[in-house]
């Protein structure tokens, strides 16, 4: 079987686009009423701020013998990179009427989605660009009014609650700042939750630098536990870049040889991590501590300072890595 049709742009049909801006908003209440989410931690789902999709409608046959029931819709969503949001249609009814693709539950939407790509109506690019959380199957004619007015409520929650579930076991707990003991690493560590950001990082450079840090810490050594945290810092910044690039950005390329602190701020300040101009003043206060720590200050003064430092790479770690590590791929006119 070869490929016959093409999705068709319905941006411009009044009840659909007037479905999609309902399903946005539905999605972004979701978020903001169910679950109390605002702020940085939007960037956690893929409609959220500023960002804009493709919504795909995708009817298919459904084998039953319900009039109503023997159509579906395959909907799903991939971001793009224009200034506003997209729809694209495409009836499969007659070309799905078959046993091999009948057969196949509507529950394994996956499976449905590889069967279209082999044969040809849809390309394996659009199924790796699809946002996983946003796949959902409907029954009935997506023609049909009562079909798209049931679909964006339905729809939306699903796709946030997905989405919600799967960055939760990513995201790291945002602790409350407490004074800690010295004569207890373990219980340092675990109150920071350091042991999980190693965990996380699975770098063994990066882990030996931070425990020899925590070493210093440990006995005092202030100026050599700020100097190591400040190279942690940056060795952390670098990290968070490493991933953007990865997922197709070109953050690294930025970059340039033996980059210093001022190089990883500039990128920090730039799409697409984007940090607020608050965030810069408070990296650069760390830098600045970590290169006030001399012979001259006092020993309260001074791990007051590797505090500070400490705390900073926690921060940074909870809102950095974790988005770098969730961001999706960089649209391909970004590459």
């Amino acid at each position: 079987m070869t490929r016959n049709k093409d999705f068709n742009n319905i941006t411009n049909f009044d009840r659909y686009r007037q479905c999609c801006t309902k399903m946005h908003q539905d999605y972004l209440n979701r978020i903001s009423a169910y679950y109390g989410i605002t702020g940085k931690d939007l960037s956690r789902f893929a409609w959220a701020e500023d960002r804009n999709v493709n919504l795909y409608f995708l009817e298919v046959f459904v084998d039953s013998i319900n009039d109503i029931t023997s159509k579906g819709c395959i909907v799903f969503a991939e971001i793009n990179s224009s200034s506003c949001n997209k729809l694209f249609h495409m009836n499969l009814i007659d070309e799905t009427s078959n046993h091999d693709f009948g057969e196949i539950s509507p529950v394994k939407i996956d499976k449905k989605l590889a069967w279209l790509a082999q044969h040809g109506f849809i390309s394996q690019d659009l199924i790796n660009n699809i946002i996983t959380a946003s796949l959902h199957f409907t029954y009935g004619d997506i023609n049909r009014k009562y079909t798209l007015n049931e679909l964006h409520k339905e729809w939306a929650k699903r796709w946030v609650d997905k989405e919600y579930t799967e960055t939760q076991k990513i995201l790291q707990k945002k602790n409350i700042l407490e004074t800690f003991p010295t004569s207890n690493q373990k219980f340092f560590v675990d109150r920071y939750h350091f042991d999980e950001m190693l965990n996380t990082l699975d770098d063994n450079q990066f882990t030996d630098e931070f425990n020899q840090c925590l070493f210093a810490y440990e006995n005092r050594k202030w100026f050599l536990c700020a100097t190591g945290l400040g190279t942690c810092l940056e060795h952390l910044m670098e990290k968070i870049i490493i991933n953007y690039n990865n997922k197709g950005y070109k953050t690294l390329s930025r970059l340039g040889k033996d980059p210093t602190f001022k190089d990883y701020l500039i990128i920090f300040r730039k799409p697409p991590i984007n940090m607020e101009p608050r965030q810069e003043t408070y990296i650069k206060m760390l830098s600045m501590a970590r290169n006030s720590v001399d012979h001259h200050n006092t020993g309260y003064t001074k791990k007051n300072i590797c505090d500070a430092l400490l705390d900073g790479i926690r921060n940074i770690f909870n809102d950095y890595y974790s988005t770098s590590i969730l961001v999706k791929s960089a649209p391909k006119d970004k590459k």
